[in-house]
């Protein structure tokens, strides 16, 4: 038997305090069922014995990973993300252990504080010291080539057998021991369909693990005399000629099949000189900078890309605000969307994620690229998280812009002929489930009916939760037995339109069963 102990799931349940509840997928709201009642869910979990545990399934989602690819996610049940987490935070201590340590300025993805029980790890400024150590390695005269590598499909990829050795190799007690059989054989691969490979995309503590698969690759290219940096997947290498950089990439590549069945992605895997590595992947701070490149750096400037980034200094501020009055960001940004083949998603994603963060940016500008992004937004499904944030982070719309903007972000999810993804169709209607005020709650029932897609029918039903009536809970709820766990939560929610006596009868008639299901 193995179980979690009260303080287990206490350091898990800060932690997702802490991170988030996923990457790229919106917050569930059933997590604040979880925050009001944590002391008797806690107990709950505390309970179950996981050797035994069968976890619930997933939803699965697909998003885009840049322009021609993609990747799936998964949003897991809150039973499930907090047992997965209090797992991956017992092991955490002996993973960073045995990790290259910081000061050796290899690794710098994710790295953790031992001492710290309620953080997955530490981020801050993390990003900013990998690119400071690029630039001072391309800087040293004695190199001449540089070798980028990125692993293909590394998440999606990992064998879990492989997964567990490492976590049992590092473990320093029983219990580390165990958490490897258990949160690798028994969880992941259950979660993850029975497939021996892949970990779940969304949770943070993912991120942990897949740091873990690669201590023996670190150590290997370290023993062998090889100057490199890692920031989770990609690889970057500093050799003094083109044959040391083409040696040192097939034995990198020999050993992450050989080892762990990995592979290079061959798109992003190249051998450049220095002078052409520092030109065109380097951050460059030079008069040559196009407009475009200014702007993109002066958004970069305003915070790394990572939570826990640290807000701006006065002085950055200052010359973040001098920037923008001196650039036309509209026009840039216009521009970037109209080759309708090539749009510059990284100009959109950055402007999106960082106007909001920049205290005094100009309203007007705020405005002028809110209009221009929901006027293109069928051009930006990949950024479809950043469009909603982005909309989101406006207090002051009045009632008849918000039904403005709303008629056009529901246009396409109604169109027949090419509706947007799912993953798109999430984050719009994660907008009109964030306040009653977004309303068009008779529109979304339609979606809901019309759809499929488990995943939209979710969103939609969190969205009647927000501001639909009691007849559309009524209709939803039959839908309550043949759905997925993750749709049956969402139907839970919007069943509170209900009355407090029908909703009361209509569970027991419906045999809802787990301590979230019974508290949503």
């Amino acid at each position: 038997m193995f179980s979690l102990t009260a303080q287990d799931l206490d350091n898990s349940f800060a932690a997702i305090q802490h991170h988030g509840y996923s990457a790229m997928l919106p917050a569930p709201p059933e997590w604040d069922v979880v925050v009001a009642n944590w002391p008797a869910i806690r107990d709950a979990i505390g309970q179950i014995d996981l050797d035994t545990y069968v976890p619930y399934k997933p939803l699965t989602v697909f998003s885009p990973k840049n322009r021609a690819n993609v990747r799936v996610l998964h949003l897991l049940h809150p039973h499930d993300l907090l047992i997965y987490t209090a797992l991956t935070l017992i092991a955490k201590k002996d993973i960073e252990a045995n990790r290259l340590p910081a000061r050796s300025k290899n690794v710098f993805s994710y790295r953790a504080a031992p001492t710290t029980d309620g953080e997955i790890y530490n981020v801050r400024g993390a990003y900013d010291l990998y690119q400071a150590r690029l630039a001072e390695l391309a800087e040293r005269p004695a190199f001449k080539y540089v070798a980028v590598a990125d692993i293909a499909d590394f998440y999606a990829r990992i064998y879990q057998h492989r997964l567990e050795n490492v976590i049992e190799s590092v473990a320093t007690t029983q219990r580390v021991r165990d958490v490897a059989r258990i949160l690798v054989k028994k969880l992941i691969g259950n979660l993850m369909g029975k497939d021996s490979y892949g970990i779940p995309v969304g949770p943070y503590a993912s991120r942990l693990l897949a740091e873990a698969l690669l201590i023996d690759v670190d150590t290997q290219l370290k023993t062998s005399g090889v100057d490199f940096a890692r920031w989770v997947d990609d690889f970057v290498i500093f050799t003094k000629s083109e044959y040391e950089a083409q040696s040192v990439l097939f034995t990198l590549g020999e050993w992450l099949y050989t080892r762990h069945g990995l592979t290079l992605q061959s798109a992003k895997t190249q051998i450049l000189p220095i002078a052409g590595y520092r030109e065109h992947h380097l951050i460059r701070h030079d008069d040559r900078l196009t407009d475009r490149d200014a702007v993109v750096q002066m958004f970069r400037d305003a915070g790394d890309d990572y939570e826990d980034a640290e807000e701006p200094e006065e002085e950055e501020i200052e010359e973040i605000l001098n920037a923008l009055q001196g650039h036309d960001v509209v026009g840039i940004l216009r521009a970037s969307m109209q080759d309708t083949e090539l749009v510059d998603y990284q100009a959109v994603t950055y402007a999106l994620t960082k106007l909001p963060r920049i205290p005094g940016a100009p309203a007007d500008l705020k405005r002028e690229v809110l209009e221009l992004v929901i006027d293109n937004a069928e051009l930006l499904y990949p950024v479809a998280e950043h469009i909603a944030t982005y909309v989101l982070s406006f207090d002051d719309l009045t009632s008849a812009e918000r039904r403005r903007i709303a008629k056009k972000l529901l246009k396409p999810l109604q169109s027949k002929r090419r509706p947007p993804p799912p993953y798109y169709a999430m984050w719009i209607l994660h907008i009109f489930s964030s306040s009653p005020d977004w309303n068009h709650a008779n529109e979304i029932m339609k979606l809901f009916n019309d759809n499929t897609s488990e995943v939209i029918k979710r969103s939609c039903a969190l969205v009647i939760h927000k501001s639909g009536t009691r007849a559309q809970a009524v209709a939803i709820k039959d839908s309550y037995v043949s759905a997925s766990h993750m749709l049956r939560l969402g139907i839970l929610c919007a069943t509170h339109k209900l009355g407090a006596d029908e909703r009361r009868h209509w569970k027991l008639v419906a045999g809802v069963s787990g301590v979230v299901e019974k508290l949503v």
